[in-house]
């Protein structure tokens, strides 16, 4: 008898402790939702794309698109209500500072280190791009992929998985 309640006390301790699952069509956390990867994705699909743009030569893009093509990617929709939000929440947010491609990018590589000049900036990020990233064509295939989820978003509303 003992043995079964020191193995269901275990087994309590070891189940989830009421995390729910996260809701990815809104940007809200509730309490004891477990926090989703949409945001990670969101930033490093803009830390890939800035460096893209500035080190690979593509073309920039705006963030309207990479927020509207991550919504769809977590199966949110459709896509003209995900502009309006996305254009209400930049009309809310005046005050806030947009980050350039330049910021961004200074940001990844040295952090709050804003002693380190331009140049040394820019050898940092060639250096990571070749070394952890797979160079500009991994990246030019990233920006490509966006640009295809941009210009091709899903049905909506989204058939069920079967």
């Amino acid at each position: 008898m003992k043995r079964v309640i020191i193995l269901v006390a275990l087994g309590a301790m070891l189940i989830p402790t009421g995390l729910r699952a996260a809701d990815y069509c809104d940007d809200k956390f509730e309490p004891g939702e477990s926090p989703d990867g949409k945001a990670m994705t969101m930033v490093s699909s803009m830390m890939s794309l800035a460096l893209a743009e500035r080190y690979c030569g593509a073309s920039p893009t705006p963030l309207s698109q990479i927020d509207v093509v991550i919504e769809e990617l977590h199966g949110c929709g459709p896509r003209s209500r995900l502009e309006a939000e996305f254009k209400k929440r930049m009309e809310e947010e005046k005050g806030a500072e947009a980050m350039t491609t330049d910021a961004l990018i200074r940001d990844l590589v040295v952090g709050d280190d804003k002693d380190v000049p331009q140049a040394e900036v820019d050898r940092r990020a060639r250096a990571g791009i070749e070394a952890e990233l797979g160079g500009c064509s991994e990246l030019l295939k990233i920006y490509q992929d966006f640009q295809d989820r941009y210009r091709n978003p899903p049905k909506w509303p989204r058939e069920p998985d079967q």
